[in-house]
Parts: C-alpha cells; sequence; structure tokens
C-alpha cells in the first residue's frame, strides 16, 4: 500500500519554481491592482469564452481573438488610469456601453480574423499556384514548337522498346 502511494508521487510532475512565482506574482499584482484587474477581466471576457468555445486541434483562436479584445481594452484600461484607479471608475467604466462596445468591438474583429484570414490566404495561394500552371504550360508549349515534340516525353522509340 505503501509502495503504490510513492509510485503516484514520483508520477505526479512537480511544478516548478519558477510558474509558482509567476502564480504568486500575478495574484500580488492583481491585488495591489484591482480596479484594473476587475476592468480588465469583465473587459477580456471574450477573450475566456474563445479559448473555451474553440474545437480546432490547435487551439488558436484565443490567441487572435486574444490580441484584438486587449486593443479594445487597452484604451479604457488608460482611462481608468488617468481618472485615479479607483473602484468606483473601475465600474463606472465597465459598466459603460462604450468601453465594451470597444472592448467587445476588438473581439469580434479577432473573430473575423481567425475566420476569414485562412480563406483569404488559401484562395491567394489557389491564383499564384494556377498562375504558375499557366505559365509552365506556357513554357512548355514554346520548348515544343522550338524543340519538337521530343522535349514534351521521351522518344518514340524509346516509347515503344518498354
Amino acid at each position: 500500500m505503501a509502495a503504490d502511494k510513492k509510485e503516484k508521487e514520483k508520477k505526479k510532475p512537480k511544478t516548478p519554481f519558477s510558474v509558482k512565482f509567476a502564480i504568486f506574482f500575478v495574484l500580488i499584482s492583481s491585488i495591489i491592482f484591482f480596479p484594473s484587474t476587475i476592468l480588465f477581466c469583465g473587459g477580456m471576457l471574450p477573450t475566456l469564452v474563445a479559448a473555451l468555445v474553440d474545437d480546432r486541434p490547435r487551439k488558436t483562436a484565443w490567441v487572435t481573438v486574444g490580441a484584438m479584445n486587449l486593443a479594445g481594452v487597452l484604451p479604457t484600461l488608460i482611462k481608468l488610469w488617468q481618472m485615479g484607479h479607483s473602484l468606483t471608475a473601475s465600474l463606472e467604466l465597465l459598466m459603460d456601453a462604450s468601453t465594451l462596445a470597444l472592448a467587445y468591438g476588438g473581439a469580434a474583429v479577432g473573430w473575423f480574423i481567425y475566420n476569414q484570414v485562412p480563406l483569404l490566404v488559401s484562395s491567394i495561394m489557389a491564383r499564384k499556384s494556377d498562375r504558375r500552371l499557366t505559365e509552365i504550360e506556357k513554357r512548355q508549349k514554346e520548348l515544343v514548337r522550338k524543340w519538337g515534340n521530343e522535349v514534351a516525353g521521351a522518344p518514340p522509340q524509346l516509347q515503344q522498346g518498354r
């Protein structure tokens, strides 16, 4: 029984000190900067939702949505710091419709980018490869015109012999 307990303890990976320190630092910072934390968490909810609902294998939606969401939240955070960084100012800004429109609008732009950019890139690449294929066919026709049909493939005597 004691041996099983020791084996389970050995198999459990230990959390590195740097991760523990980072978590501790984030917790202390969020307490010190509580008004900013409230505004930040309320404004960044779409990023959390993106992380939870992303069903693709690589789960990268939160990165795109989060970057644009952060771009929408940042002006409001700066406004909070200019207003005195108080809890009442934070809640006032968080309840303002224009603040939420800016933050959530940024997240919407992130979702648009996440969903549409891959389609755009694939269509550009398809057009580019079609153009390249047309150029190759044109060059091949030019070579056949210049050198004859043998340039397009093996000479007829080799094709019959094998």
